[in-house]
């Protein structure tokens, strides 16, 4: 059974129920695009009286561990890959190089389609399996479509990815290895997205886009990253999570994951939360900064080597909400900042993540250069995504090939 007692708009506070075929504020909603995110809301009573730390201690560590936690009815529907359960990693190269004392790699590269969306879309899948969906759609500038087509597949529904024109072509393969549809829209990731919008209307598709604006469920897959993260460490959290950020959609997640852990009594202390943009692409942390609302910032054209993080407006007030209440920061990072973290991640701990995923590492550097955080805390960095993703900026990192004999003399000499 599912412990979702209503969708509470984030802007108005107005409750709906989970029955409600909506998926933003009726009311909030008409101000324009951003405005009304719903967020589910759970019986946290009745979780409190099913769960305790020993009950889920018990549990395999996994991401349906938590299906308390989950906004499905029937587990029948649960479509599942094996996502979850990634490893913690203790940092001990990397922290001695940067210097800092404790510092942890939460490791998402090793979920089933190398990547963190795979948490949102066991979830999001199960739902349009329990909504009798049988053909999906969503935009995707590579991750999330590479997720949605897998667990498409899977379930064994047709997807159809819509993708923006600058998208990688390696995660295109990867979608269409799966079997997904792949249409190159001619515009940006928002043009792409509206493209969707109007096809699932019109085609009857269920739109499985993780933007919480379209997807209100999408995000609580995401939260168990904290779940996960408080358990590793012995029921403690952080003093900070820093993860890299687009529409900050699993910024705001995984905050929220810490407060229903936090409000059930399983931890005692909450972290402060850091989002990490590329300088071209950065509205979350201009809003930040400037103490903006996220319909004060203009949209404009993105450009980073993060590709997973190219967005040029803020959709929603979900993550500088999650800024504020953790009393967290924003930080954007140089193209050459983001691969001299790949670099150094791969050469220091041997976790080889793409360039989205070293902002983690960059934004780290820039926030104790800034004194924002401070070396004896304890840091989690969460690694969304593979290197394999985006092969070719590695390449050109790398060195040519030292090519000799098979002698050991010449072995010697290039020696």
């Amino acid at each position: 059974m599912s412990f979702v007692k209503s969708l509470r708009c984030i802007d108005c506070g107005r409750q709906y129920s989970p029955q409600d075929s909506i998926s933003i504020c009726t009311q909030c909603s008409e101000k324009g695009l951003g405005f009304g995110l719903l967020d589910p809301v759970y019986d946290y009573d009745k979780i409190g009286e099913k769960l305790n730390k020993d009950t889920l201690e018990g549990r395999k560590l996994s991401l349906w561990k938590y299906k308390e936690f989950m906004p499905i009815s029937d587990e029948s529907k649960i479509v599942s890959l094996q996502e979850g359960g990634t490893p913690l990693i203790k940092s001990e190269n990397l922290s001695r190089e940067i210097g800092i004392k404790n510092l942890y790699m939460k490791n998402e590269t090793v979920n089933p389609t190398f990547s963190f969306k795979d948490r949102a879309f066991t979830v999001i899948i199960s739902r349009a399996l329990e909504q009798g969906a049988n053909i999906v759609a969503a935009v995707s500038d590579g991750n999330a479509g590479s997720s949605a087509a897998a667990y498409s597949a899977k379930a064994g529904i047709k997807c159809y990815v819509f993708t923006p024109s600058f998208a990688v072509g390696s995660k295109i393969t990867q979608m269409t290895m799966y079997g997904a549809k792949v249409f190159s829209v001619k515009g940006s990731l928002i043009d792409a997205g509206m493209l969707v919008i109007e096809a699932c209307e019109k085609y009857g598709w269920f739109n499985i886009t993780t933007a919480k604006v379209i997807n209100p469920y999408q995000t609580e897959g995401h939260k168990t990253l904290a779940y996960e993260i408080c358990e590793q460490l012995g029921w403690k959290s952080p003093d900070w999570i820093i993860t890299p950020a687009a529409s900050g959609d699993s910024l705001g997640a995984i905050w929220k994951g810490f407060k229903e852990f936090h409000a059930l009594g399983f931890i005692k202390n909450l972290p402060r939360m850091a989002g990490v943009q590329g300088q071209g692409a950065a509205p979350l942390v201009k809003a930040f900064e400037e103490d903006k609302q996220f319909f004060e910032v203009e949209q404009f054209e993105p450009e980073t080597i993060a590709d997973a993080l190219r967005i040029g407006m803020v959709l929603g007030s979900w993550p500088l909400n999650t800024l504020k209440e953790s009393n967290g920061h924003a930080v954007a990072v140089s193209d050459e900042e983001i691969l001299e973290a790949q670099g150094l991640l791969a050469a220091k701990e041997g976790i080889f993540v793409e360039p989205s995923s070293a902002t983690t590492i960059a934004g780290l550097k820039r926030l104790l250069d800034q004194g924002a955080i401070d070396k004896d805390e304890t840091v989690a960095c969460v690694l969304t995504g593979s290197g394999l993703k985006v092969p070719e900026v590695a390449m050109e990192m790398c060195t040519e090939l030292i090519q000799i004999e098979p002698s050991l003399s010449e072995l010697e000499k290039v020696l």
